[in-house]
């Protein structure tokens, strides 16, 4: 009877091991199409290859000690160090399918970078712990704005964070929801004049029907006046539940908020920008295929245009026209020009914007970064920033497609 035992023990294992050996096998090629899926849906292989590479350098702490068979289909690489037994192909050759041009070696020097951003990204918290506590205020720290862009630090998103809870409760259930989205807008762009206002809620009306207008009228009486550093954020938090709707409606409601910005017959900053960042979204999520996120376009080919954008922005942060070559002059020496031409007249401002943004977005992305420091140097030439200031750094920083992190603005 032991011997029938052991033998069916053994009969048993023997049927375990092949039958996870097949599994594991099985789970390695499903793995190469998920990469392949995750590239096609995301068109970023980049992206990909880089997580993928992160995941090489820290693979050696990567490994489970309990339960890592049961929790393997779970994970985005191997869990145990039996290569027979690996849910995942050996991330080099996964790399390799979607980098062609990867080697090996190349973990090596990613490593040392993410050390050296590691120490840089600790001294620079502690440098900033210090200067909260001598009352000067991490976050508003201008110095490391481009190194966070997609990748903000605390200080920042605790502003962020700051600003979201101070919008009133029900104009922020408001904005999340797909019913009322559409109506955030166009309180978003009421006029503090009553009568305009009344003007602007007869436009609401005739495009969207009565029931839209009433809605309006109902975030009116919740909350009369937002400050206006609050709009914003509201503004994107509202706009990807309109994405949802289809496009005859989509239409309508940009066709209502350029009634809206115009009612009054002149465009502000924050008119342009809430125009420009709908009119962006909604045609990106009627139009998916033609969105490109950079282009290859170098800084030299469309350098009259960047000092077009960076002249607007120092006239419109600057009263007097000293101050405004000041800051344009700080711009301009990040862009390089190599040479001493004056500021460009700009007669229109929003017509600047609308004829040389477009031909910004082609930039490739480390001139994009250029342009965007060249940017901010504009805006910080008096070492503080305006509201008007910002709402243009981050409505050109929109259109051209880098995600600006939050940022402290002086009131004005």
């Amino acid at each position: 009877i032991v011997l029938i035992a052991v033998v069916v023990m053994l009969v048993g294992y023997i049927g375990l091991f092949f039958g996870r050996w097949i599994k594991s096998a099985v789970s390695r090629q499903r793995e190469y199409l998920a990469d392949a899926s995750a590239v096609q849906f995301t068109r970023d292989p980049d992206g990909i290859a880089g997580a993928l590479k992160k995941i090489a350098v820290y693979s050696d702490a990567s490994y489970l000690n309990v339960e890592t068979e049961e929790v393997s289909h779970m994970l985005f690489g191997n869990g145990e160090k039996v290569s027979m037994f690996s849910t995942h192909p050996p991330l080099n050759q996964r790399i390799q399918r979607i980098d062609k041009t990867f080697q090996p070696e190349d973990l090596v020097q990613l490593a040392r970078n993410i050390q050296r951003k590691s120490e840089a990204q600790a001294e620079r918290a502690a440098r900033e712990q210090k200067s909260s506590a001598a009352g000067a205020g991490g976050m508003f720290n201008w110095d490391n704005l481009v190194e966070q862009i997609g990748h903000p630090d605390f200080s920042r998103i605790l502003m962020a964070a700051t600003l979201a809870a101070s919008i009133p409760e029900e104009i922020n259930q408001a904005a999340h929801s797909n019913q009322w989205a559409t109506e955030v807008l166009f309180y978003c762009l009421m006029d503090a004049d009553e009568e305009i206002r009344e003007q602007q809620l007869l436009f609401v009306a005739q495009n969207m029907g009565s029931d839209s207008e009433a809605r309006v009228r109902g975030l009116l009486s919740a909350a009369p006046q937002l400050a206006r550093e609050q709009r914003l954020p509201l503004l994107e938090i509202a706009i990807p539940e309109l994405k949802r709707r289809p496009p005859d409606h989509v239409n309508k409601v940009l066709a209502t908020v350029k009634a809206l910005s115009e009612a009054d017959g002149q465009t502000d900053v924050f008119e342009y920008l809430m125009a420009k960042i709908i009119a962006q979204h909604l045609w990106e999520s009627v139009n998916p295929q033609r969105v490109r996120l950079s282009g290859k376009k170098s800084l030299s080919q469309v350098i009259e245009k960047a000092r077009q954008v960076v002249a607007v922005l120092a006239l419109q942060g600057n009263r007097d026209k000293a101050g405004a070559e000041s800051a344009y002059r700080a711009g301009s020496t990040i862009l390089n020009t190599g040479d001493s031409s004056p500021m460009p007249e700009i007669p229109d401002w929003k017509e600047t914007l609308d004829a040389n943004l477009s031909a910004l977005d082609q930039l490739k992305p480390s001139d994009k970064e250029t342009l965007v420091k060249a940017l901010v140097a504009t805006v910080m030439a008096d070492e503080k920033i305006a509201v008007t200031e910002m709402e243009l750094l981050r409505v050109v920083c929109l259109v051209i497609h880098v995600p600006l992190p939050m940022i402290g603005v002086a009131q004005s």
